[in-house]
């Protein structure tokens, strides 16, 4: 038999059903109307770090000295020219003696007494080997005819550039996940505080009406004690969530190194926000595959980059090291003038042309250690540079695991979201009709806290795991 009261509970259920499932819908995904967007947020909080950090302008510095490092080995293909001037003053040193005196002043005395002539008797010399006034000022041009350390030292010093270059891009890529995950935090801090102050305001409704129903002598004391136990739980929580979104605002503007306390620019994440961020990696890197992924990740992360670059170098410094056995050929052309004091006549100028062959012949074992340990060194490059292919691997791997259990998770997080909210609504109107106890009352409304609590997290793990996968794959830096 038709049954009119069953009928009119059916239709009011499903009302409610409706309602809380809208509700759902407007107090999680839906963003305000004057939320910035989250891209473009994100993008321009990226730039604030990446300008403002300390640990990237010292990787930028050296870069730029390795750069003058390269100018510096170029040089050395070049001619070099030196002035100097040197005046010296002497007193004392060693003479040689002359005895002039001795010898001549006998043949002087002969011929003065035989031939009449008059010769003067002479003295005995005695030379200084220093001057006591001297100077030597000249210009000394100097050009390298063959050395075979040269060629070598400019191709290290380019790959050590090259290496330095891509571990900066490695820490800028490092610096971008860590804004783009610490925002993400953000947020779900700032929706987990919005959720349980939502869940503080139903507690609280949820007290007056048990206050109503037990003043009315319907329900128990017990009733109203429970509410107010869950209210002030509610509470607690509510000041933990206030100091996670403190933190989490905290550490983003010290990433950007800006007072902690400066005020942040808040999007929100919706439902479609994941799967945009992903469909945008997809185009970047036209792979979806995991194989595909991993060669793009081995092609583009810039620590291999550094390290294959370091690796060069090496091989290149012990072909520097390997030159020591190889002479040396150089050209020195001096030209200046010498004398007591500062004159440029013609016994004063002189002009010095030579070319110079330079070969060690033993150093003690001391160049062919050198060889050994530049040998060892690449060696343990290539062994560090092995591992890191195969740690890149496994990141690859892990992340793409990671993301697509976090979007796998999605819609069911927010199909729990609105059951739960909508089963609350049927159970807050079965309460006011004092038609349950306040257990199932509060069981239903924890559920509800729970399961939007958990649809902010996933939303918010999901774009956190994309931020690993653009790291690991080498995209995070290319689209902020």
């Amino acid at each position: 038999m038709y049954n009119l009261s069953t009928s009119v509970q059916s239709v009011r259920s499903k009302l409610i059903l409706l309602a809380a499932l809208s509700w759902t819908t407007t107090a999680i995904a839906a963003p305000a109307a004057d939320a910035p967007p989250l891209a473009a947020t994100v993008a321009a909080l990226v730039d604030q770090a990446l300008a403002a950090n300390l640990e990237i302008a010292r990787s930028e510095a050296e870069v730029a000295g390795r750069l003058a490092e390269i100018d510096e080995a170029r040089a050395r293909f070049r001619p070099s020219l030196d002035f100097t001037s040197r005046y010296t003053r002497a007193d004392g040193g060693r003479t040689f003696d002359l005895p002039v005196g001795d010898l001549l002043n006998p043949v002087y005395a002969a011929l003065n007494a035989t031939a009449g002539t008059s010769f003067n008797p002479i003295q005995n010399q005695s030379i200084n080997f220093l001057r006591s006034t001297e100077q030597d000022t000249r210009v000394t041009l100097t050009q390298s005819l063959y050395d075979a350390r040269n060629a070598p030292a400019l191709a290290a010093s380019r790959e050590l550039h090259r290496s330095a270059a891509a571990s900066l891009a490695a820490l800028r890529a490092r610096l971008v996940r860590d804004v783009k995950q610490g925002y993400y935090a953000l947020l779900a801090a700032r929706d987990g505080a919005s959720i349980l102050d939502h869940a503080l305001d139903l507690a609280r409704d949820n007290l007056r009406a048990n206050q109503s129903l037990f003043t009315n002598g319907k329900v128990t004391r017990d009733y109203v004690l429970r509410a107010d136990a869950d209210r002030l739980a509610l509470e607690q929580q509510k000041r933990a969530a206030a100091s996670a979104v403190t933190l989490a605002a905290s550490y983003l503007n010290l990433l950007r190194r800006l007072p902690l306390d400066t005020e942040l620019p808040l999007a929100t994440i919706d439902a479609e926000s994941a799967a945009s961020g992903r469909a945008a990696l997809a185009s970047r890197t036209g792979a979806q595959t995991l194989a595909r992924l991993t060669d793009f990740a081995i092609e583009r992360r810039p620590e291999l980059t550094a390290q294959a670059a370091a690796l060069s170098a090496s091989g290149d410094q012990e072909s520097v090291a390997r030159a020591a056995f190889k002479p040396r050929v150089f050209l020195s052309v001096d030209a200046g003038s010498q004398g007591e004091h500062y004159r440029f006549g013609s016994e004063d100028r002189f002009v010095l042309a030579s070319v110079v062959v330079q070969f060690k012949a033993f150093s003690g074992g001391a160049d062919t250690a050198r060889v050994a340990s530049s040998r060892a060194a690449t060696d343990a490059l290539r062994a560090e540079r092995d591992q890191t292919k195969l740690r890149i691997q496994l990141d690859v791997q892990r992340a793409l695991e990671a993301l697509d259990v976090a979007d796998a998770s999605l819609d069911t997080a927010a199909q729990r979201a609105a059951a739960a909210d909508a089963a609350l609504a049927i159970v807050s109107r079965k309460r006011d009709l004092g038609q349950v106890n306040q257990t199932e009352f509060l069981d239903s409304r924890n559920a509800l806290t729970d399961a939007q609590l958990n649809l902010s997290r996933t939303r918010a793990d999901a774009l956190t795991r994309l931020a690993d996968l653009e790291y690991a794959v080498g995209a995070a830096a290319d689209n902020p």
